[in-house]
């Protein structure tokens, strides 16, 4: 990945956060909530993961760029990623308001990925998740941000064919 390739990524990203948006737009706000199956995320539940997990991943990128090789990441079970798919604390996010919190990741992407220096692509760190670990910031940024996200928008499409 050279920082030509980042522009792409973040044009990758936009276009899957408009897909999610346009999900959104056309679907019934009371669908959103429903689950396909008691082992299934809704479709808010995955987006609220989405928002929550881009917010984190931006935020170990830009600790990565100040402090290079410090410790990064987390496991399923942190607090912080579990609580974001809560069922009531997903309850309480509207419809507008993710909608606003996921075209607002945009620019938060664009800051963080400006700020990134070819050299720094290939640099490791240790992680806390042993499958992440000694992986370069470039598979923090093609992965756990813009592939996340693209994965996601399918799963939200599918999701959603399943309980309408």
């Amino acid at each position: 990945m050279t920082t030509a390739l980042l522009g792409k990524e973040v044009e990758d990203f936009k276009k899957s956060i408009d897909d999610i948006v346009e999900v959104l737009k056309n679907t019934d706000e009371k669908t959103l909530y429903v689950k396909p199956s008691e082992s299934e995320w809704s479709a808010m539940q995955i987006v609220s993961h989405v928002i929550e997990a881009v917010d984190f991943w931006v935020a170990d990128l830009e600790a990565l760029l100040i402090v290079p090789g410090a410790k990064w990441g987390r496991n399923h079970e942190q607090a912080r990623r579990l609580a974001a798919v809560e069922e009531s604390v997903v309850a309480q996010l509207s419809k507008e308001t993710a909608i606003t919190s996921l075209q607002n990741l945009v620019p938060k992407v664009e800051a963080a990925l400006a700020k990134v220096k070819e050299e720094d692509l290939a640099k490791t760190a240790p992680s806390y998740n042993p499958h992440f670990d000694g992986k370069p910031l470039s598979f923090l940024i093609d992965h756990l941000i813009v592939k996340h996200v693209v994965g996601h928008h399918g799963q939200i499409v599918r999701h959603l064919a399943k309980v309408q």
